[in-house]
């Protein structure tokens, strides 16, 4: 194994007296992290009296039901149409997913896949079949894209709700081609590659073996997908990563995979919802065409969005993150693995939830 976890902990001694029963002074800790891949920085950082406690969204799920684009009395009379040489109907359709061209596109090939026919599905209510099916639409729509460019990405993401960015409280999903996936997926891109061509073996593939040696971090493994919490994660209350061993493009998965992947987020976002979390960032990072090094595993990164105090919309998105690039972790990967393989609804993605 050649992966190194780094960390450090950095030690404060609080000169408050009444803080400590003897008067001496508090000891607190904070833990400095770099990721084993692109060595970006990050730190746990554990708030004294933390609490995650569940927002109030009864209004904005209220009010956004009367004018929602997306319900099914307006989603075929109000949304755009596809290309008749992507899809003759003009839109894909999945069980209750319905894709359509995005009206605000992220770049020349962007849709969104509307996953219910329901206003609001609470984060434990989304069934296997409504994640499934969401998925296997978009996967529909890049396999349909004509003359794809050598070096593009087959990009999908979620913002669920509006802590954590969602313009529409019903669920829908961003898919979209671009040559320009942002600077963290080209990061990883290009240290897989020079990993395995130092290495003669994929990151990915090592990573998933030695967080499964280890077993601080690691959550489950199926037939067809690893489960694990990133090291150093995005999240204030910390990331679930699902690898896909041996695929590297989101367009090439299976069924199957499809399925068995939307088995074990169905299970993390119950026992996610469970906890108090009512909002959070999905995506599926996906190698370009074209890489000829099998050296890339696509993966998808599950992350929490959380307010620091509900009762002031107090958000999760702070100075550290937005302006020094810096994530920081008040709960910690080890403990957020720990949850999810304990919880009520642990995952093992080969069994269906309930």
């Amino acid at each position: 194994m050649t992966l190194r976890f780094r960390r450090q902990r950095r030690l404060s001694l609080l000169l408050t007296p009444e803080l400590a029963s003897d008067g001496r002074p508090v000891r607190r800790y904070t833990e400095l992290r770099r990721d084993p891949l692109t060595g970006r920085s990050g730190r746990v950082a554990h708030f004294v009296g933390f609490e995650l406690l569940p927002p109030d969204l009864d209004q904005a799920v209220t009010t956004s039901r009367a004018n929602c684009p997306f319900c099914p009395e307006r989603i075929l009379k109000v949304t755009p149409r596809l290309d008749p040489a992507i899809s003759g109907p003009g839109r894909i359709q999945v069980g209750e997913a319905t894709l359509f061209p995005n009206i605000s596109p992220y770049d020349r090939q962007s849709v969104v896949v509307v996953l219910t026919r329901e206003h609001f599905v609470p984060g434990n209510r989304f069934t296997v079949a409504q994640l499934e099916n969401g998925i296997q639409a978009a996967i529909e729509y890049f396999r349909a894209l004509p003359d794809q460019r050598r070096g593009s990405h087959a990009l999908l993401t979620w913002n669920y709700m509006p802590p954590a960015g969602a313009t529409q409280v019903h669920a829908h999903l961003q898919a979209f081609a671009t040559d320009r996936p942002g600077s963290l997926l080209e990061d990883e891109v290009r240290r897989s590659r020079t990993f395995w061509r130092r290495q003669g073996h994929s990151y990915w593939e090592e990573l998933a073996e030695a967080e499964q040696a280890s077993g601080d971090r690691f959550v489950a493994r199926g037939r067809r997908t690893v489960w694990l919490t990133a090291f150093v994660s995005l999240s204030v209350v910390s990331d679930l990563l699902t690898l896909f061993p041996g695929r590297a493009r989101l367009p090439d998965l299976a069924r199957e995979e499809v399925s068995e992947f939307a088995t074990g987020l169905a299970q993390a976002l119950s026992t996610l919802h469970g906890e108090g979390v009512r909002a959070f960032n999905l995506a599926l990072y996906s190698a370009p065409l074209g890489d000829p090094d099998p050296h890339f595993w696509l993966h998808a990164r599950l992350s929490p969005r959380i307010y620091f105090n509900p009762a002031i919309q107090g958000s999760d998105a702070t100075a550290w993150q937005h302006l020094l690039d810096e994530p920081f972790m008040v709960r910690s990967p080890e403990d957020l693995a720990e949850r999810l393989r304990g919880g009520p609804t642990p995952i093992s993605p080969a069994s269906p939830p309930g």
